[in-house]
């Protein structure tokens, strides 16, 4: 399947979405507490997040060698707007399966680029030939992305009731999503 590059005009701004590549470990990890602080519907907070260049071109690199996992990013200029992950389980009996993460800049949400990301990776997957399922774990609260996962044909699991504690001491439940091939 070709993931090379795609690419997208968005209000004027040319974005391209293509795998990982060991030159963007740094924009990503410029990246990352961009999303740790804007939102607070992803696991990580900004003080756990201390990962160096060399450990994400590390993460690239594994990725890039294993047949069933994937990162993808989306590229305005030089940097990173996207960021999706996916890989399969390592255990034989569930290496069928696999989970992803997304995230897209706040200056860029709503733009069409985590659909786009999406789309590319479960096209990916399906041809692979090792993938049969594909989940992922939103945020119950995140009511914009389970719409947009569920127009992408995903569907909800499992709940996980009260998973998620906030700084402010609010509990927040986790809905398991997928697709199947």
């Amino acid at each position: 399947m070709d993931t090379a590059e795609h690419i997208l005009n968005i209000d004027g701004k040319t974005i391209i979405i293509r795998r990982a590549q060991e030159a963007n470990a740094e924009r990503i990890l410029e990246f990352a507490p961009v999303i740790f602080n804007a939102y607070d519907q992803v696991l990580t907070t900004p003080e756990e997040f201390n990962n160096t260049p060399e450990q994400e071109r590390a993460w690239i690199n594994t990725t890039a060698t294993h047949p069933s996992a994937i990162i993808l990013v989306a590229v305005y200029g030089d940097q990173v707007v996207g960021l999706l992950d996916f890989a399969t389980k390592p255990k034989k009996k569930i290496s069928h399966t696999g989970e992803f993460g997304i995230s897209v800049h706040p200056d860029f949400i709503g733009k069409g680029i985590g659909s786009k990301m999406i789309k590319i990776m479960l096209d990916w997957a399906r041809h692979t030939g090792l993938v049969e399922k594909v989940f992922l774990k939103v945020f119950a609260t995140n009511l914009k992305a389970i719409a947009l996962y569920k127009k992408l044909g995903f569907i909800e699991e499992c709940r996980e009731i009260k998973a998620v504690k906030q700084s402010d001491g609010n509990y927040t439940d986790i809905i398991q999503m997928y697709v199947l091939f």
